[in-house]
């Protein structure tokens, strides 16, 4: 079903009342097959019209002389007809123009017998009955629908298959928590629903709220918008998808977690004022603890927090929290130290990779990258760090260096980097991450030596 109504006339009683109906009717949001809305140059007008009567929901008829005098709309008519006597519903809405009781049962008994509208009632009274009929009070799907057209969605009629995901996806549970299977989860940039209601005007709330939020999960993913995107194209994605800036100002914790950027002081846009408002929150209930986890970005000017947190915070979610980022440590290390990552604060960006040297977690082994993307000499670097760390020397061979190199090539490939993998790598070796990694693997070791 494409359209709520089909409108069945003659051509003469178009200015009259057919016209005035069917504009009105789409004001209301209703999906009308009308001849001058949906015909264009060149259709075939018998094929339209069959169309039409086919995937209608129902079929608003106007009966007047001019209509009793003309075959065509007594074909559509037969039609209609054709389909209420297959089904067990009613298809057929009758108006009376400018006509009595009298005139129809002259012309057709069984349609005399139907509760019909008077064109004499005015267009109000006769939209308001077709609306009561094609959105009945118990429809959240049509309440859904609604809502979707006040927020700028246009979304397909309410039979379309789009529903049925909308609906399977309103049942989704939260991006977080324990042990929570991936495919019953939303992705990132999902944020809580409006409660399940049985009452229809909430249903139809969280369904509608469900399908904007489809819209923009999925497009989060596609462009994508990550937690390395500069916040003023972060901010744009925000405002181009309906419902989603409101939703990240009654959310700011959760903004928090997927764009962390946005929490950087002077960062967030139009969403400063709400985060920092929720980071202030954060503060006082924590008190002499500083502020929670995702906040702490923002506080980290303080030098409150160790680097490795604030590395943590910004490129990790917590044990019970959403995920956050489709990329990698390594890659996260390599964008850092790329000039993809220059829109960073300065201060911000030597905390981060201090961070990420301290954190020490953004190493790779040869059992990750099978396939296609493994190279031969993948791990070559982890072991001689974990040699290293038994208190063997340490020494950059051909082997190692090009186990870094590819590494770097492949973070290059993912994250679309415009420098050259020598340039990263001879960063990596300057900031000395490996020397970093080999001492706190070392000083682990000899704590588990010790016990």
């Amino acid at each position: 079903m494409l359209y709520d109504l089909f409108i069945c006339h003659a051509s003469e009683d178009k200015d009259s009342l057919v016209r005035p109906l069917a504009e009105a009717l789409r004001m209301r949001n209703a999906e009308v097959w009308y001849d001058e809305f949906t015909l264009r140059l060149g259709d075939s007008i018998r094929r339209a019209i069959d169309k039409g009567l086919t995937q209608s929901r129902f079929g608003v008829v106007v009966l007047s002389k001019a209509f009793f005098a003309k075959k065509w709309p007594q074909y559509e008519l037969d039609g209609l007809a054709e389909r209420e006597m297959a089904g067990r519903d009613k298809v057929i809405l009758p108006i009376w123009h400018e006509i009595a009781h009298d005139d129809v049962m002259q012309y057709s008994p069984s349609l005399a017998g139907l509760k019909a509208v008077s064109s004499s009632s005015g267009i109000d009274k006769i939209v308001g009955e077709i609306i009561s009929v094609i959105r009945p009070d118990g429809s959240p799907l049509i309440n859904a629908r609604d809502t979707l057209l006040c927020w700028g969605v246009n979304p397909p009629v309410i039979t379309d298959p789009y529903w049925l995901n909308v609906v399977e996806a309103s049942n989704r549970l939260s991006g977080f928590g324990a042990v929570i299977p991936r495919d019953q989860t939303w992705e990132r940039w999902s944020f809580p629903l409006p409660s399940k209601s049985d009452d229809a005007l909430e249903w139809g709330e969280r369904l509608a709220w469900t399908a904007m939020q489809m819209d923009w999960v999925k497009a989060a993913e596609e462009v994508p918008i990550t937690i390395i995107s500069p916040p003023d194209q972060v901010l744009s994605f925000v405002h181009a998808h309906p419902g989603l800036f409101e939703t990240c100002k009654s959310h700011p914790d959760l903004v928090a977690e997927y764009a962390p950027q946005l929490t950087i002081p002077g960062c967030g846009g139009d969403l400063e004022e709400c985060i920092e408002e929720a980071f202030q929150e954060s503060c006082r209930r924590r008190q002499a603890k500083g502020c929670d986890e995702e906040w702490i970005v923002r506080h980290s000017s303080t030098c409150f927090h160790e680097p490795g947190d604030v590395a943590s915070s910004y490129f990790a979610a917590g044990p019970f929290g959403p995920e956050v980022s489709p990329f990698e440590h390594p890659d996260h290390v390599f964008w850092l130290l790329s000039s993809s990552s220059s829109w960073l604060p300065e201060k911000t960006r030597a905390i981060l990779i201090a961070g990420m040297k301290e954190w020490s977690v953004w190493y790779w082994h040869d059992t990750r990258y099978e396939g296609i993307s493994r190279w031969e000499s993948c791990g070559a670097l982890l072991h001689a760090m974990y040699r290293a760390a038994e208190g063997k020397s340490f020494r950059w061979n051909a082997k190692i260096r090009e186990d870094l190199i590819k590494r770097i090539e492949l973070a290059i490939s993912v994250l679309e980097l415009p420098d050259k993998p020598e340039d990263i790598q001879l960063r990596f070796v300057g900031e000395g991450f490996h020397k970093e990694f080999i001492k706190k693997e070392g000083r682990r070791r000899k704590t588990l030596t010790a016990r």
